[in-house]
């Protein structure tokens, strides 16, 4: 079990004292380790965290603030494990959840990755699970166009929007708030890219872990309740470093003519909104020069 912590003692007590809590934990405490990496926290986290939980947890105290994946890569070095639970602060586990998971991998051995079901803390469901962007896709969803009826069904995700999260599914992309990973991924993968900061690294995970012919599934049998903007200050916050990993896993994956097409197209679309109010307006110029 990881758990990544940057100025959110409170939230992480709810997290860590939801896995403490869990029958199967109850039942076998020694089969599980809980590692708490804190990205150098300056509310006291890790003073809050050792006197509340003692050995129960092993806490790595980061030198800097190094993003979620690094923070991630720290615990895996630290942790020797054959399966490692990523659970973010401001999430919780419910009940069962590592021992669905620890089932799950031990009958489906394709797969790598499993990301939990999750839902907001008003039970509603979050959609915890993507597809891999295509132009189309990404030029939908960076337009807005793709909540235009016609346009919807190329858009990305579309098909799941669709699925009820109630089965067991192969999918491109789980979000890395409650998803679970073999060791030899990490090993295999080298882990997560540090140079993603915050949001789009399970992205890439996933990606480089399709590429290498790593299957990713959905478990709807382990479960989660995620609040979500964690570690993030605001919706601002939060926009501007998914924009930024976004851009990075597109050039990244797909190269910088792909990336450049689509900033040319998202750019040019602003055409078809000013071309008819030119229209009108010359249209309006030429009448009124006739009196």
């Amino acid at each position: 079990m990881v758990i990544v912590t940057w100025n959110d003692a409170q939230r992480a007590f709810t997290a860590i004292d939801s896995v403490l809590a869990l029958p199967e934990v109850q039942s076998d405490p020694q089969r599980y380790t809980l590692v708490v990496s804190d990205n150098a926290s300056t509310d006291g986290t890790p003073a809050l965290l050792r006197e509340r939980y003692g050995e129960r947890i092993h806490l790595i105290e980061n030198a800097e603030n190094c993003g979620f994946g690094a923070g991630c890569n720290r615990a895996f070095a630290a942790c020797d494990a054959q399966v490692y639970y990523l659970l973010n602060p401001d999430a919780r586990l419910c009940s069962g959840a590592l021992a669905a998971v620890l089932d799950f991998f031990s009958r489906t051995p394709e797969a790598g990755i499993v990301g939990s079901h999750i839902c907001n803390p008003d039970g509603s469901l979050q959609e915890s699970c993507g597809e891999f962007d295509t132009w189309i896709g990404a030029f939908l969803r960076s337009s807005a166009w793709g909540d235009a009826a016609p346009l919807r069904r190329y858009a990305n995700g579309y098909r799941l929007r669709a699925w009820g999260y109630d089965s067991e599914r192969r999918v491109d992309i789980v979000i890395g708030a409650a998803m679970a990973l073999r060791r030899s991924v990490v090993q295999r993968l080298g882990g997560f890219d540090e140079s993603f900061f915050l949001y789009q690294e399970e992205v890439d995970l996933c990606k480089r872990a399709a590429d290498a012919g790593i299957a990713t599934w959905f478990l709807p049998s382990s479960r989660a309740v995620h609040e979500g903007m964690g570690s993030s200050r605001s919706r601002a916050h939060v926009e501007r470093f998914k924009r930024a990993g976004r851009r990075r896993f597109w050039i990244k994956h797909y190269g910088y003519w792909w990336y450049s097409s689509l900033c040319i197209a998202l750019v040019g679309r602003y055409a078809l909104y000013v071309a008819p109010i030119i229209g009108v307006a010359w249209l309006a110029v030429a009448l009124l020069s006739r009196f």
